[in-house]
């Protein structure tokens, strides 16, 4: 019965994250990342999460998650170094893979209270937006054919993420669990698919684009961890998913008056 449910839960978030990446790879750099910056996987495995573990439960892991987000940073940044240096997939890949895993582990290594990720997330973007502004900028791709392991490559990336963060929650508590639903998901899967298939200059600019995007994920994690504190979960999670919707919408509409002011 457990399987049952892990594998129904897995498979209902998987749904709702190639919805979006497929919405993703057919946008320019711009409109890629104000998808793929969506909590489109950390946030259905929370919503998993509510229905298993108690608000305190939610509260303390979404705290880690908040301090932990800023791993996104240096991954995104490692894999452009490389992406448009022209290396290929495999190295890219793991250097953004190891640049994550080592700032995962390295927050978690400190306790953080509310106040103090609050700060690291403002300095660490704030400093990575700076780094790769002049990396921000690409096209809308040409249509692309799709090829028949796609759907079910991206399906196994999310289903693997999702029930790893469910087994790490039952195994080792709120701390490892709060990193374990950061596991960049979404932005794995359109690397991994779309890296020969656009160039990885393109993906780059698609991912560190993220970089401004990703104030409105760190708003979710915020609003999740203060009302779950209270006992207020759900609440939390409505709230904080509008945040990063809302966020991106405001980018989205002072991109397009931006580019209707230039000459």
């Amino acid at each position: 019965m457990f399987l049952i449910a892990l594998l129904t839960k897995a498979l209902t978030t998987a749904v709702i994250v190639l919805a979006a990446s497929f919405v993703a790879e057919r946008a320019r750099p711009f409109l890629a990342a104000l998808v793929l910056a969506l909590p489109i996987s950390t946030g259905p495995a929370y919503v998993i999460l509510a229905l298993d573990h108690d608000a305190a439960f939610i509260a303390d892991a979404a705290l880690s998650s908040l301090a932990g987000n800023v791993a996104i940073a240096p991954a995104a940044i490692a894999y452009a170094v490389l992406a448009r240096r022209g290396a290929g997939l495999l190295p890219s890949y793991l250097a953004m893979i190891a640049a994550w895993l080592a700032a995962a582990l390295a927050v978690k290594a400190f306790a953080w209270t509310t106040v103090s990720a609050v700060i690291l997330n403002l300095v660490v973007f704030a400093l990575a937006t700076a780094i790769t502004r002049r990396w921000r900028g690409g096209e809308k791709p040409p249509p692309m054919q799709r090829r028949w392991y796609d759907l079910p490559l991206r399906a196994a990336i999310v289903v693997s993420v999702v029930i790893s963060v469910i087994l790490v929650s039952e195994r080792l508590g709120p701390a490892a669990t709060g990193i374990a639903a950061l596991f960049p998901a979404s932005f794995t899967s359109f690397i991994l698919l779309m890296h020969h298939r656009l160039g990885g200059p393109a993906v780059a600019s698609a991912f560190v684009n993220g970089m401004t995007m990703i104030f409105g994920f760190t708003g979710f994690l915020l609003a999740l961890h203060l009302f779950a504190a209270q006992g207020a979960v759900w609440t939390g999670l409505g709230v904080g998913l509008a945040i990063p919707v809302a966020w991106s919408a405001l980018l989205l509409v002072l991109s397009r008056r931006g580019a209707r002011a230039a000459p």
